[in-house]
């Protein structure tokens, strides 16, 4: 029990929880062209480990008649063979014990369920005060033993588990690959263990039962009440699949090199512990990799799984492409984008030849006949200092009677993306910008973002317009909205604000400015910038006193050297007055 890839439970590698093992020799799972598997049944097939999937027209059927239950399939990070779905009546999640049971659905797939009979729920208890991962910690043991040494430690208090998974309460490494940390699988203060438990009445029962310690493994869990039991079910049907299938990992040659298996697979093992280990053909591996596979050892990996079939543990799947070393900012960035699918490749040529081909490009003459000209408003942008993309401006107008003219500019993006054309498809697919520590990966073209539709100072823009007549206190008494085209006098930064709000009655030196058009002054900024903390403040006010509440989560800020983008240290982000939302 040394080697490092062995743990508590001695089931084989890959052997899903709870289900009798496909074992080959040394543990090794079946896998596609496993001959010599020894788990056959009388007709001379493999047995099956995991259930087919229903038809399409029961699976209709049954969700129709509430027999089924649809929801998005939630792993547990901590413990893998813990899954959930949302339960659609709002009551606590659906619990998915074990990898037979989910059933070949991956993290954020869309699934079908059935419940198992009440017997098989998971049993809880409400009365505990600590907080607690999700699901029972579990004690694994050699499938020979379950069931037949009940475990009856005594141990202090139990837990109503939340539906939330929060953190897991020790170091749990309970991963796929068999990388536990043996002394960590009972600890002091764990408030359950669970032991699996087969149907000895039915020889072909992948279905695993687990039992709470603090209950009699003898009691029937029907006899407890309602609340003490969570709804067990088992995933019948994918109704789509939402994980990209693309995992970063590592390659291993398998165990026993005298198999046909070897000569034909490696073993892929992914980062991410619910994703299943995959076997992927040797020919898409380094051509030195069966010779020297220690100098891989290192190296991370992308594979995608393109098949997974019912009678194999495994997964099978194609090797993408090797990243770089572990560890390395940019292979870790490129796996992580891979495996959530985010697209970060160039854009097409035909793609930006949707764009205005000639810079700098000046607005068409009709449009200023179908647009508000806002253009002489003192309109500004307020900013993190280093950005480059300005995609909204404010303005904030003092009325004769007290009152003020509001309003938010965004930039008329749309006007640049005809719909149906190849930049609105590649939008439409990448749905949103995705940002990074250290990179952003755009929506759409930089020249777009950063250059047409920038909304930056003492240049005409196209806009879209809500402006509001509000009171001091906020209270709406006429909004308009619509096309526009405006000049920002200036682009402030979060800091310029907020040195303004800091100094109500004092002129901000022009020298800690940024430049101002001159049909404006700093004063005419500086005001417009008071008024709207004057207003955001009653907005914020009011929106408490109706009942809103505050959700304070601390956001880390990173450091990072401008050569090698390597992190130089953190901080907490700091939500002062000129970055708070009004409401």
């Amino acid at each position: 029990m040394s080697h490092p890839d062995c743990r508590l439970n001695l089931r084989p590698l890959g052997t899903p929880r709870g289900v009798s093992s496909v074992v080959g020799p040394h543990g090794v799972g079946a896998s596609p062209g496993d001959k010599k598997s020894k788990n056959k049944s009388i007709r001379g097939k493999k047995k099956s480990i995991f259930e087919t999937y229903m038809s399409k027209e029961d699976i209709s059927e049954g969700l129709k008649r509430g027999t089924l239950i649809q929801g998005v399939l939630r792993i547990n990070p901590k413990k893998f063979h813990e899954a959930f779905i949302p339960s659609p009546d709002g009551d606590r999640d659906i619990f998915i014990d074990g990898v037979v049971a989910r059933n070949r659905a991956l993290n954020g797939d869309l699934v079908v369920v059935k419940l198992l009979p009440e017997e098989q729920w998971k049993v809880i208890k409400p009365e505990s005060n600590d907080k607690e991962t999700e699901g029972a910690y579990e004690l694994d043991l050699p499938e020979e033993l379950c069931g037949s040494h009940p475990l009856q430690q005594s141990v202090k208090g139990c837990n109503d588990s939340p539906d939330v998974i929060i953190e897991a309460q020790f170091d749990d490494s309970d991963s796929e690959d068999g990388h536990g940390n043996t002394q960590n699988v009972l600890v002091d203060g764990v408030k359950k263990l669970s032991v699996c438990v087969h149907d000895k009445g039915k020889e072909n029962s992948d279905t695993p039962v687990t039992k709470d310690e603090s209950t009699s493994m003898s009691q029937d869990p029907r006899a407890l009440p309602e609340k003490s039991l969570q709804r067990s079910a088992k995933v019948v049907y994918i109704l789509e699949k939402k994980h990209s299938r693309a995992a970063t990992g590592f390659l291993k040659l398998l165990a026993d090199k005298n198999s046909e298996l070897f000569r034909k697979y490696a073993l892929f093992s992914p980062s991410d512990h619910r994703v299943p280990r995959i076997y992927v053909p040797l020919k898409d591996c380094p051509q030195d990799f069966v010779t020297r596979p220690k100098d891989y050892a290192n190296t991370l990996f992308i594979c995608r799984i393109v098949d997974w079939k019912e009678d194999s543990n495994f997964a099978l799947g194609q090797l993408a492409k090797s990243l770089g070393q572990a560890g390395e900012i940019e292979p870790e960035t490129e796996g992580i984008l891979t495996e959530y699918g985010v697209d970060f490749s160039d854009f097409s040529s035909e793609v930006l030849d949707c764009l205005p081909q000639g810079l700098p490009w000046t607005i068409p003459p009709e449009e200023f006949s179908k647009r508000r000209d806002l253009r002489k408003d003192c309109i500004f942008t307020i900013d993190p200092s280093t950005a480059r993309d300005l995609d909204d401006a404010l303005s904030c107008k003092p009325l004769a009677d007290g009152n003020f003219e509001v309003g938010v500019h965004i930039a008329d993006v749309s006007y640049f993306v005809p719909e149906g054309s190849p930049l609105d498809k590649v939008a439409a697919e990448r749905a949103t910008s995705v940002y990074l520590v250290q990179k952003v990966v755009p929506m759409l073209p930089r020249l777009l973002c950063e250059e047409l539709c920038s909304l930056h100072p003492m240049t005409d823009k196209l806009t879209f317009s809500v402006i509001w007549t509000l009171t001091p206190e906020g209270k709406i008494l006429c909004e308009w909205f619509g096309r526009t085209i405006i000049r920002s006098c200036t682009k402030l930064s979060y800091e310029h604000a907020q040195s303004m709000i800091e100094s109500p009655t004092e002129k901000i030196p022009e020298k800690e400015l940024p430049p101002i058009s001159p049909e404006h002054t700093s004063e005419e900024v500086h005001r417009a910038v008071l008024n709207l903390h004057g207003i955001a403040k009653e907005l914020r006010k009011q929106r408490f006193v109706d009942g809103a509440l505050r959700l304070d989560q601390l956001k880390l800020a990173f450091t990072l050297d401008h050569e090698t983008g390597l992190p130089q240290g953190c901080h907490i982000y700091e939500y002062r007055d000129s970055n708070k939302r009004p409401s």
